[in-house]
């Protein structure tokens, strides 16, 4: 039985001060193929605009920048920023605020809304194309964050490997087909809202939801290594993570492993 080749087709968007790369992994590069492709590209580049509109801390017209000064209404008449707000007290509460959306007493969601934006843009744009002909999987990265899907019944999987902090050193490789990564270390980590002692170097979380990975990584820096295992085993987490004590500690579904290969669906 002959090798499946597949063949990928990239693209770079750069928004939110960030690079968003998508990836479509696919066996038939046809013309209709690339013009789906081109169309998702596109949709995603337009609201990722609109998002950084909405949610930019830095833009003083801002919902965000409304809601610090007082304003209520982005709270009660925008949809988009209801949801997100949600979402950020859902994750204080879910990590005993090892997560937070306050620094320096202001709300800023800025952790989450890439995590959010690119949820919700890889739901609407480039998960359906999935049902074309010939497209086998599709990825939306943006630093060390990263949502991937395959299509039904198919063999492909991504290759995610975890290196050390700032090195190309693989520490560990994930082999998914389906769900979301994130991976928070001391180097991209800049606001620690309960700060313990630790010697905690990186999390990485995986999990159905980018939101939810992003949150986790998060609040297992900030809780430390002696309150982070008990997360793990509370919430049924899955990932790793590297402290300078302990070394590298898999785990998943809650439980502790020594593989450093992990095959998911």
């Amino acid at each position: 039985m002959a090798e499946i080749k597949y063949y990928y087709l990239t693209s770079t968007i750069k928004q939110m001060n960030t690079d968003f790369n998508i990836v479509l992994a696919t066996t038939d590069p046809t013309e209709a193929v690339q013009q789906v492709f081109d169309e998702a590209k596109h949709h995603i580049e337009i609201e990722l605009h609109e998002i950084d509109d909405d949610f930019s801390i830095e833009k003083k017209d801002s919902l965000v920048s409304k809601f610090q000064k007082g304003d209520q209404d982005p709270l009660i008449n925008s949809e988009p920023f209801q949801l997100v707000y949600d979402k950020t007290i859902i994750a204080e509460q879910m990590t005993q605020h090892y997560y937070s959306a306050y620094f320096n007493g202001k709300y800023d969601p800025t952790g989450i809304i890439k995590g959010w934006a690119m949820e919700r843009l890889f739901n609407n744009y480039l998960k359906p194309l999935l049902s074309t002909t010939g497209i086998e999987g599709v990825s939306f990265k943006s630093g060390e964050d990263i949502k991937l899907a395959t299509r039904r019944d198919s063999d492909y999987r991504w290759s995610i490997n975890i290196n050390k902090p700032n090195t190309d050193d693989n520490l560990s490789s994930y082999y998914l087909q389906n769900g979301a990564i994130a991976t928070v270390n001391n180097l991209n980590f800049e606001r620690v809202p309960r700060s313990r002692d630790s010697q905690m170097e990186q999390v990485t979380i995986l999990s159905d939801d980018l939101i939810d990975s992003v949150v986790w990584a998060n609040a297992g820096i900030s809780a430390g290594t002696e309150l982070f295992p008990e997360m793990i085993v509370r919430s049924d987490l899955t990932g790793m993570f590297i402290d300078k004590k302990l070394g590298i500690v898999n785990f998943r579904d809650g439980s502790v492993s020594t593989n450093k290969k992990i095959f998911l669906k």
